[in-house]
């Protein structure tokens, strides 16, 4: 079966070597990643984000590469132009990664049980660093920087 990722439409690209998780349960979970906007890429600079997730369900941290372990398995990244002109068209980058699973197998499988009365709208988001990943089951998140 193939993992379908959607985009997230964020005005930035993850490019982290380190994914930093903090959880708790009363304020969800944080994770801190070195971002780059569209002015930092060409001038190779970074900057630090922070992705704060609520009511948070599940949350998986591997430490693997997700395209390799994944090889031939992921559908809805799409390279079909320079990506500074895909970004300066639409706003956010063709590959931020950052994305939802839009065919999760976790929501299939657990979704009755972390909410048996589907109130939370939970969503399975997925955010890559080059030698990790990790997986957040929850209903929303904002960004700080």
């Amino acid at each position: 079966m193939s993992i379908v990722l959607m985009p997230e439409k964020v005005d930035f690209r993850i490019s982290t070597t380190d994914l930093i998780a903090t959880y708790s349960e009363s304020d969800g979970v944080t994770l801190r990643v070195d971002i780059q906007t569209r002015k930092d890429l060409p001038l190779d600079q970074y900057q630090e984000a922070a992705l704060t997730f609520s009511t948070v369900a599940e949350i998986r941290c591997v430490t693997l590469n997700f395209f390799e372990l994944y090889t031939g398995q992921v559908e809805g990244i799409h390279h079909q132009e320079d990506m500074l002109t895909f970004w300066e068209r639409h706003g956010y980058p063709p590959d931020p990664g950052f994305y939802q699973v839009m065919n999760s197998s976790i929501l299939d499988e657990k979704g009755a049980l972390f909410d048996p009365r589907n109130r939370l709208d939970l969503k399975h988001y997925l955010v890559i660093g080059y030698d990790s990943y990790v997986e957040v089951i929850a209903s929303s998140y904002q960004v700080q920087r």
